[in-house]
């Protein structure tokens, strides 16, 4: 069914049926993260809480890199076939396959990394090691089902998995306190909340898909290629800081000190991911429909209300960031820490928005570019400088809006500014 635009809010455009049960679940995951993290920190000191810090960083980076497009695709493909009445339990079965391959090729990657300097970001703990492999796991598990419940409109079960993953992490966290384990199960309960998640979230839910059509390979990785490279560099924007501050940085605790003032900078970023979820579909369907001047205007209201959020979010970490911290925590970061944490998840919120629109346009390969010089900047900026806070900050900050300012510079300007747009989008082999 299309999508209906509200004239009277951006947010009721961007936020199709589906948003509120995941930003439920969302809500549950956040607050179970925050308390996880800080279990973690106060039962383990910041000497054994940094390499769980860097473990964090990791499992997102290649994780939610490698694994997230097979959700992207099976969702794509399970929707695609709900239209012709057919089941998707192939489609289901050859991405479990491809992501089988991927975590073959990531497992040993790792293997190799080891010995090469993995061991001193993971402090030589063994036990963090196996928790990374296993979150590659869990990954692998979780993000397909994630795309069959997505493709198929399940969003109730698709929020419950958020609630039950953050859920899971709690409660481990809380055992693990009690017993007064060492860093190295809290990392093994990072690692397994995907799969527990997911396995909760479908629970009575037999057959998890339909029989259907044998499905080839294609129908599973029409844009895989694209959207893994996409995925992987997005992410390793979005995570790597404290990965990078424990490998540049000779005090202690450091790592996972910038953590800390990170998630608490990034709430406005971790909500606006129910938006994001809904956003694609949402211009993809315009696209579709040639309703282009309705996406200009859809995509330019937008861009106001992530810039007021994303001002909004600086002044809040500024004002009351080293304050939440320190109550939070019992770290210390300055204003300024916490502006230019602040400043850059605003900026990769833009970078996001404006990801989605070259993507509903099938500009992948614009995107891949965008992101590609947004890690470039980071990494570069990040390695200047004698601050090591200050240097992976500003790394952050300018990487992502460098990334904003490509993909604004390579969005078709009739998209943002003209009085009409072409009537269809380039195709994909033209991006």
């Amino acid at each position: 069914m299309p999508f209906s635009i509200s004239k009277n809010s951006v947010l009721s455009a961007a936020l199709p049926s589906g948003a509120m049960p995941v930003g439920a679940g969302l809500v549950i995951n956040g607050i179970t993260t925050y308390g996880f993290l800080t279990i973690a920190k106060n039962a383990l000191g910041d000497a054994a809480y940094d390499p769980l810090a860097a473990l964090w960083g990791l499992i997102f980076i290649l994780g939610a890199g490698v694994f997230q497009p097979l959700e992207q695709e099976v969702a794509r493909a399970t929707a695609q076939r709900a239209t012709q009445g057919v089941g998707s339990a192939p489609v289901l079965k050859k991405a479990a396959q491809i992501g089988a391959g991927f975590l073959a090729v990531v497992w040993v990657g790792i293997l190799i990394a080891w010995p090469l300097g993995l061991h001193s970001i993971l402090d030589d703990n063994v036990v963090l090691l196996v928790a990374l492999m296993l979150a590659l796991t869990s990954f692998w598990i979780a993000f397909p089902l994630r795309g069959l419940l997505g493709g198929r409109g399940e969003f109730g079960r698709y929020g419950l998995y958020f609630s039950f993953e953050g859920g899971m992490r709690f409660l481990c966290a809380a055992v693990l306190a009690i017993v007064a384990a060492g860093v190295g199960p809290y990392g093994l309960a990072a690692a397994a909340a995907p799969a527990l998640g997911i396995g909760l979230a479908t629970l009575g839910k037999r057959p998890l898909a339909q029989p259907g059509p044998p499905a080839k390979f294609s129908e599973v990785s029409e844009s895989l290629g694209w959207l893994l490279a996409a995925s992987v560099l997005t992410n390793a924007l979005l995570n790597a800081g404290p990965v990078i501050v424990k490998a540049i940085s000779d005090t202690e605790g450091d790592a996972g000190r910038f953590l800390n003032g990170l998630i608490i900078a990034r709430v406005p970023l971790f909500f606006y991911q129910a938006v994001q979820a809904s956003l694609l579909p949402l211009l993809s369907s315009l696209v579709g429909q040639e309703r282009h001047n309705e996406f200009r205007r859809v995509l330019l209201r937008l861009v106001g209300v992530v810039s007021a959020i994303a001002t909004f979010g600086v002044l809040f970490a500024v004002v009351a960031g080293p304050f939440i911290v320190e109550i939070v925590f019992d770290d210390e970061l300055s204003s300024t820490d916490m502006a230019l944490m602040a400043g850059a998840s605003g900026a990769f919120m833009m970078a996001m928005t404006f990801g989605q629109a070259l993507i509903a346009l099938h500009r992948m390969r614009r995107v891949v570019l965008a992101w590609s010089i947004g890690v470039g900047v980071m990494a570069v900026v990040a390695a200047l400088g004698d601050d090591v806070f200050l240097r992976v900050e500003l790394g952050l900050l300018l990487g992502a809006a460098s990334a904003a300012l490509t993909m604004v510079l390579l969005l078709p300007r009739q998209y943002l500014w003209g009085p009409r747009a072409p009537r269809s989008p380039e195709p994909l082999t033209h991006g």
